[in-house]
């Protein structure tokens, strides 16, 4: 296992660097979260200087984020899809007097009966002209929008990193107890969060537990979007 390789022959306090977790990918892969940047950057040196780890696995870092925003209650168009969604970030562009640099549609939600929420990304720039502002002019219409730092999170398991599509465990988690059945039969009185109780047992530390494991409360919610705020680059 990768994982056990990279343990056996990697000790983190020699390299100073610090994992804050480390999951399983498709591919017989694993992802690896750091602290910081230039933690990566070790990490990664050490297992190039390493024949046997260099043999066995590459190492490919992601690119930094770009800031995402959320724009609320969008109408949706039949036909073409592709051509709305350019047409509507020409407006958008032009609209707000934004630069030419690219803003793409990295995904839509639900939003208000049949309305959607779209989630855009775009460069610094761009964003850093509208970030104060309460609402964007879009042709003739406008539209509340707010950044986006919603972590990526199973709703099977409901653990962060990962959707429900690409999940590996095969039973659902119950938001309740953590246990391997449907949460709507769970007959236990207090709710307990797998996400810090798998936390505490990794650091020894003594998160608040005492909630369901997909509460918007959550401390390790609010980690995960710490985290991404962290690694957005804003200018």
């Amino acid at each position: 296992m990768l994982k056990t390789a990279l343990e056996g022959k990697i000790k983190l306090k020699d390299i100073q660097a610090e994992v804050l977790s480390c999951r399983p990918i498709q591919g017989n892969g694993i992802v690896v979260k750091t602290k910081t940047p230039e933690m990566v950057e070790k990490l990664k040196t050490t297992i190039m200087n390493d024949l046997t780890l260099r043999d066995k696995c590459q190492v490919y870092i992601t690119k930094p984020r770009v800031p995402h925003i959320i724009i609320f209650d969008i109408p949706p168009q039949d036909g073409d899809q592709a051509a709305h969604d350019n047409n509507f970030i020409l407006q958008l562009k032009e609209s707000n007097e934004l630069t030419d640099q690219e803003i793409k549609v990295v995904f839509k939600k639900k939003g208000r009966g049949s309305l959607q929420n779209w989630i855009l990304a775009m460069q610094p720039k761009n964003y850093q002209e509208i970030k104060d502002k309460k609402r964007l002019r879009c042709g003739f219409n406008s539209y509340r929008f707010k950044e986006f730092l919603e972590p990526l999170r199973c709703f099977g398991c409901y653990r962060f990193g990962h959707l429900k599509r690409n999940c590996r465990e095969t039973k659902p988690t119950c938001t309740k107890c953590t246990a391997n059945h449907d949460p709507k039969g769970c007959t236990k009185p207090h709710p307990i969060c797998r996400n810090c109780v798998l936390y505490n047992k990794s650091t020894n530390l003594k998160v608040r537990a005492d909630h369901m494991s997909n509460s918007n409360l959550c401390p390790m919610y609010f980690r995960e979007i710490e985290f991404i705020a962290k690694h957005t680059i804003y200018g």
